[in-house]
C-alpha cells in the first residue's frame, strides 16, 4: 500500500499548477481534488494505522499489533502526545487497530464503577461508535464488533456494527490527576480485544502519503476493501477514470504527463482547500464555535475531511468541543497577550461527567510546554479560587499572573486556539441554550 517510489516523487510547485490550462490537466486536477477530499480520513487513518502498528520514531509512546490494545503510560504532555491532534489531558488514552476482515472481534470490558471511560471505534470515514459509561453505565460486558464482512457471533453477545472492516479504537479512561494514573491504568488494562492478532510491531520508517502522489495509491487500495456507499457510486466511478477508485488500479504509467501533473497539483492544493472551505460552524456564540453536523457530516465531504485533519471527534452526546480562536474584539488569540474567562455563579459548563479547557498551538493543534506543567484547567483542577460573588475567573497567559497560578491556564507563546471539553454534556449544552463566556483580552 505504501510505495516508496511514489513517496519519493516530487510534487509540482504551486506556481506550476496555477499556470496550467490544458484540458487533460484541468480534468485530472478536478477529479484529484474531489478524491483528496473524499479520501482524506481514509488515507489519514491508514497512515496512522501503519505508524501505530510499527515503531517509527524515538520516544514513540505506544505501538501495538492489530487487534490488541496499547495504553499510553501517562496523561499526555507535549513530549508524549505523539501524532494526536488536539489531545486531551484529562484521561489516559488507549489505542487499538481493529481488523474485522476475518470476522467478528470481541471486546471485553470490566465493571468500571463510577470511573468515566469511553471507547470510540472510528471507521474509515471518521465516524465514531461508542462503548462506555454513557452506553453501559460502567457495567461489565462482552461485545462483538462486526464489520461489513460479517461472520458468526456467539449467542447472547451484544453486537456493535461498524461501517468498515478497519477501525481505529481510541479509548479514554478518566484519571483524576497524576496520582490516580496507576489505578486508571490498572482498570484500562482489563479492557481486552479478542480476535486474530496481527504481527508484533517492528521498527520501520514512518509514512506520510499526504505529501506525495502516494496518497492516491493508498486511497485506491483502501477503497477496494470497503463497501461502496450508494450515495458515492457516481463519484467513485469518476475516480476510476484515473485509477483512484475501487474498480481500478492506480498506475502512473497509464497516466499522461498532464494527468499526472493534475493529480500532483490536487495534492498540493488540497490542504488549502480544506482550510478555506472545510469547517463551517453552525453556531457561534461569544466567539465559541461548534457545528451540529460535526459528528455526522453526511455527504459534506469537505467537512468530514477537515474534521479528520483537526483530530477526529466523539458523538456530541459523549463529548462536546466548543472552540475559540478570537477574543471579545474578534482578534485572533495571541500568546503575547493576557486574557480572562469569567464564569458567573451557577454558569459553569453543564455536564454529567466533567469539563476542562485546553490551549493549543494554532498551527499544529498540539500542546506546548509551560513552566507549571499544566495543560488544562477545569472542574477537577485542585485549588481553584472563586470570587466573593461565586464567579470563577480564569487567566489565560504565557507567563504566570501576578495574583498566583491557582486559576492560571498557560497558553502557547504563538497564536493559539482554545477548546472546552464537556464530557457527557447536559441537554442545555447540546441544544445550545447554554453559552460559554467570551474570552476577554485584558492586557
Amino acid at each position: 500500500m505504501f510505495d516508496a517510489l511514489l513517496a519519493a516523487m516530487p510534487l509540482p510547485a504551486i506556481e506550476a499548477c496555477a499556470a496550467q490550462t490544458d484540458i487533460e490537466f484541468v480534468y485530472a486536477q478536478s477529479v484529484g481534488l474531489q478524491a483528496y477530499v473524499y479520501g482524506f480520513p481514509i488515507v489519514d487513518l491508514h497512515k496512522q494505522k501503519f505508524n501505530e502498528t510499527h515503531w517509527t520514531r524515538e520516544g514513540q509512546p505506544v505501538a501495538s499489533a492489530v487487534n490488541d490494545v496499547a495504553i499510553y503510560p501517562h496523561l499526555l504532555t507535549p513530549e508524549t502526545q505523539g501524532q494526536l491532534r488536539a489531545p486531551n489531558v484529562d484521561t489516559l488514552y488507549m489505542n487499538a487497530w481493529v481488523d474485522l476482515s476475518e470476522g467478528p472481534v470481541y471486546l471485553e470490558v470490566p465493571d468500571m464503577g463510577d470511573r468515566y471511560y469511553t471507547l470510540a471505534f472510528m471507521d474509515l470515514y471518521g465516524k465514531p461508535t461508542h462503548v462506555g459509561t454513557r452506553t453501559n453505565q460502567g457495567k461489565a460486558g462482552r461485545y462483538a464488533l462486526v464489520g461489513p464482512t460479517g461472520g458468526v457471533v456467539e449467542p447472547g453477545v451484544e453486537v456493535v456494527r461498524l461501517a468498515t472492516d478497519t477501525n481505529w479504537m481510541l479509548g479514554r479512561v478518566l484519571a483524576q490527576d497524576t496520582a490516580d494514573e496507576a489505578e486508571a491504568r490498572a482498570m484500562a488494562q482489563k479492557i481486552q480485544l479478542i480476535g486474530q492478532r496481527g504481527p508484533e510491531p517492528v521498527s520501520a520508517s514512518a509514512v506520510n502519503p499526504h505529501q506525495s502522489i502516494q496518497y492516491f495509491a493508498v486511497l485506491n487500495e483502501a477503497l477496494k476493501a470497503m463497501p461502496v456507499p450508494p450515495s458515492a457510486e457516481g463519484l467513485l466511478a469518476e475516480f476510476d477514470r484515473f485509477g483512484l477508485g475501487p474498480n481500478s488500479n492506480f498506475d502512473i504509467n497509464k497516466l499522461s504527463a498532464n494527468e499526472l501533473l493534475g493529480l500532483g497539483c490536487a495534492i498540493v492544493q488540497g490542504p488549502k482547500l480544506l482550510t478555506q472551505r472545510g469547517f463551517k460552524p453552525t453556531r457561534v456564540a461569544n466567539g465559541w464555535m461548534i457545528s451540529d453536523k460535526i459528528a455526522d457530516p453526511g455527504l459534506d465531504y469537505l467537512l468530514r475531511a477537515e474534521i479528520a485533519r483537526g483530530g477526529y471527534i466523539n458523538q456530541p452526546e459523549e463529548a462536546m468541543y466548543p472552540a475559540s480562536v478570537t477574543d471579545q474584539m474578534g482578534e485572533f488569540l495571541q500568546g503575547d497577550r493576557v486574557y480572562q474567562l469569567r464564569f458567573a455563579k451557577g454558569e459553569l459548563p453543564p455536564v454529567d461527567a466533567f469539563w476542562s479547557i485546553t490551549a493549543y498551538d494554532a498551527k499544529t493543534s498540539q500542546l506546548t510546554k509551560n513552566s507549571l506543567g499544566r495543560y488544562s484547567i477545569g472542574d477537577r483542577t485542585p485549588g481553584l479560587q472563586y470570587e466573593d460573588d461565586g464567579s470563577l475567573v480564569l487567566t489565560l497567559s504565557a507567563r504566570p499572573p501576578a495574583e498566583g497560578v491557582s486559576n492560571w491556564l498557560p497558553i502557547p507563546e504563538s497564536y493559539f486556539h482554545v477548546v472546552t471539553r464537556l464530557y457527557l454534556p447536559k441537554p442545555e449544552a447540546l441544544s445550545g441554550d447554554y453559552v460559554l463566556p467570551v474570552i476577554t483580552r485584558i492586557q
